[in-house]
């Protein structure tokens, strides 16, 4: 199937070809319909499935350009809502409508200024409902409510601002949420917020015919002396290395630089210009390792990552899946690897027990023993541009 063959507006078909974008997901073919036809929708699908046109075409297409907000997207992260925004401006180009991301760490003004003139607001919830209390943000003529990752949303505490948020929002509106989990947490707000919605799922694991997996039994003591040993070994092209904690991943970051990597950590204790920085110097190649925390990551649309390294085995086994499914995407293959101290064992052992997947143990070449710098502080100079010459591996 061809987008043209889904009745879509003339104007958004063409931005599609302007993108390179002919032949639609699961997630779009199943989606794009019923909000076409004025549903609720209930969608479950994973990073990457293209969840974000999926609602984003039939949104486009059902909205004019008249400088007054119909439609709110909550995201959240800021560089999500950055993403979203971003490929909606993309497509509604032909329609000349403006879309305005809206997040927390800049100044409020120009936002204020830019909202006058919106047909579209994306943002994270604590600012949107900061501008719905200043007034900043109309919602009179709302025609559309979008929850995009919001199980997350829900894991990070936002579930009274999303609340809060639906009651600025006029009642005839449609709401449309997506999630790549369903958890029970997200049951009641979903239920609250949704009239006869019709529900949606498309694939949720990763291909296992493009994605190796592997795992190694490490001492705590030993276990960044392997991390470096197998990105030198490795060679990857990009990686994203996770952590669990904001401290974690600075100081992981830090004694890879020490040791010649090129890496930079990302996490939400960053000021929202360094994020963005980091986040660009990775897409360029400027840095080829990541590491990063799971909020901070999620939603990334981060192309050609070859490699995911599990530095701590998340507690929750849906943040495995997502993690993992950064890499071996768009028919490209990937590989990611777990490195298990005595800690990892139960969380690993969850994962096993709820998925299917193939994970096989690897056992090291010889490697060296290195020293491990403790860093307890977010802001070390190491994240900026420094003379000490950096190895290539």
């Amino acid at each position: 199937m061809k987008f043209e063959d889904m009745n879509i507006q003339n104007e958004i078909l063409l931005s599609l070809r302007d993108i390179g974008i002919y032949n639609p997901t699961t997630i779009q073919i199943e989606s794009i319909p019923f909000i076409k036809q004025g549903f609720d929708l209930i969608g479950q699908s994973a990073t990457g499935s293209g969840k974000t046109l999926a609602f984003g075409i039939p949104i486009v297409e059902m909205i004019n350009k008249n400088n007054q907000i119909q439609a709110i997207i909550l995201s959240p992260t800021r560089e999500l809502a950055l993403q979203i925004s971003n490929e909606l401006g993309k497509i509604s180009k032909y329609k000349a409508l403006k879309v305005t991301p809206i997040y927390g760490g800049v100044p409020i003004d120009r936002q204020i200024y830019e909202l006058r003139k919106t047909e579209i607001v994306v943002g994270t919830p604590g600012r949107i409902l900061d501008h719905l209390k200043r007034g900043s943000i109309r919602t009179d003529k709302v025609k559309f409510f979008v929850l995009d990752e919001a199980d997350k949303m829900i894991d990070m505490g936002f579930i009274d601002d999303i609340n809060l948020i639906e009651r600025f929002l006029p009642k005839q509106r449609q709401t449309i949420l997506f999630s790549a989990t369903m958890p029970e947490s997200l049951h009641k707000i979903r239920d609250s917020l949704t009239v006869n919605a019709k529900k949606v799922k498309a694939k949720t694991k990763v291909d296992e015919n493009l994605l190796e997996q592997y795992y190694y039994d490490v001492d705590r003591k030993d276990k960044f002396s392997l991390l470096v040993h197998l990105l030198k070994n490795e060679r990857p092209q990009k990686t994203i290395i996770f952590c669990n904690s904001r401290n974690e991943a600075d100081s992981l970051s830090k004694n890879l630089f020490l040791n010649g990597i090129r890496v930079k950590s990302l996490h939400g204790g960053l000021s929202q210009n360094l994020r963005e920085r980091i986040i660009s110097d990775f897409h360029r190649n400027k840095i080829n390792v990541l590491v990063a925390t799971d909020v901070a990551a999620r939603g990334l649309d981060i192309k050609d990552v070859t490699h995911i390294f599990n530095y701590n085995v998340p507690n929750n086994t849906e943040d495995y899946v997502n993690r993992i499914g950064r890499t071996a995407r768009a028919g490209n293959k990937g590989k990611a690897i777990c490195l298990l101290s005595r800690d990892d064992h139960r969380s690993f052992q969850n994962i096993i027990s709820k998925y299917s997947f193939e994970i096989k143990k690897s056992i090291p070449s010889r490697y060296n023993k290195l020293n491990y710098e403790k860093v307890f502080s977010t802001r070390k100079s190491y994240t900026k541009n420094s003379h000490r010459p950096v190895r290539r591996y």
